[in-house]
């Protein structure tokens, strides 16, 4: 007797709420507007997919989350997989070894080029930018070297090699630094040290740009981030082209985004931003990714 056929796609979570639920109701949301009817997309904990005996295999796996992605490429049916909410580097390091499909993503990771222009459009007369890399973030150096020259801004490079020598390269970096980006790494940014960066920025007036709204509310004068939501509906726009016939394209950056200030930061600090309003900051830097 043959299997009845099951959903076309599985959105295989890491865990069953939060931000992987909002990604996924965005997902299953924008596969549902093709038009083709509901039951075309399921949602569950990824050892829930991997366990289940029935249904058949899916056309495509949507993997929310990093343990979701190393589950399901270890565990799931050889079908072409696609990542979301996951960092480029943890992405590429996840894959590696697994060529037997194709794969694809909706990084975490924001453009530099997007990020730095951020910052030039809420601080005009920022010239040097420090940047802390360690070891999964300095494949980056080069790009945010060139976005920086963008915008007529020095890079102010610290590279951290180890936990242990991040103070001493921090207070370097702070000392010749208008401002402080970060980028995720976490040998350098985590829940046991940017308490220590923010405080060690604070003290010498140098404000820090993150790349999540946590950080905003711990600290940081701003952030370019893209929410759960957003990286969920570009997935799923992905994946209506794919069900369509058409192959994955590349892993890709999040092209919906949105910007948070902490203006508390900025009046402490002394700092006039150039658009205080978050939502008019987004909306100035959306406006020039759409010019030719």
């Amino acid at each position: 007797m043959a299997r009845a056929a099951g959903p076309a796609v599985w959105v295989a979570l890491s865990d069953a709420g939060g931000a992987y639920a909002e990604a996924a109701a965005a997902v299953e949301a924008e596969i549902e507007r093709a038009g083709t009817g509901k039951g075309d997309a399921v949602a569950r904990p990824w050892r829930e997919l991997t366990a289940a005996t029935t249904g058949g295999a899916p056309q495509l796996i949507i993997a929310v989350g990093g343990q979701a992605l190393s589950g399901m490429l270890a565990s799931g049916p050889r079908v072409p997989l696609l990542a979301v909410l996951v960092p480029e580097a943890a992405f590429q390091r996840a894959v590696a070894g697994f060529n037997d499909r194709p794969n694809s993503a909706v990084l975490l990771d924001q453009p530099p080029g997007r990020q730095l222009a951020a910052l030039r459009l809420a601080l005009p007369s920022l010239r040097r930018v420090g940047i802390l890399f360690g070891p999964e973030s300095r494949w980056q150096e080069a790009s945010f070297q060139r976005a920086a020259a963008e915008v007529e801004a020095q890079l102010i490079v610290g590279r951290v090699s180890s936990p242990d020598g991040l103070a001493g390269v921090l207070q370097h970096t702070l000392n010749d630094s208008d401002l402080l980006l970060a980028v995720a790494d976490s040998v350098v940014f985590n829940n046991a040290s940017i308490q220590n960066i923010l405080t060690a920025a604070y003290r010498q007036r140098v404000p820090l740009a993150a790349f999540s709204p946590a950080y905003v509310k711990a600290g940081a004068l701003l952030a370019v981030y893209s929410t759960p939501a957003q990286v969920g509906r570009q997935a799923g726009e992905m994946a209506r082209v794919f069900l369509s016939g058409r192959p994955l394209p590349p892993p890709q950056a999040p092209q919906d985004f949105v910007v948070g200030i902490n203006a508390e930061v900025a009046r402490s600090l002394g700092i006039p931003l150039a658009t205080p309003d978050e939502h008019l900051l987004a909306s100035q830097l959306k406006a020039m990714e759409r010019k030719p």
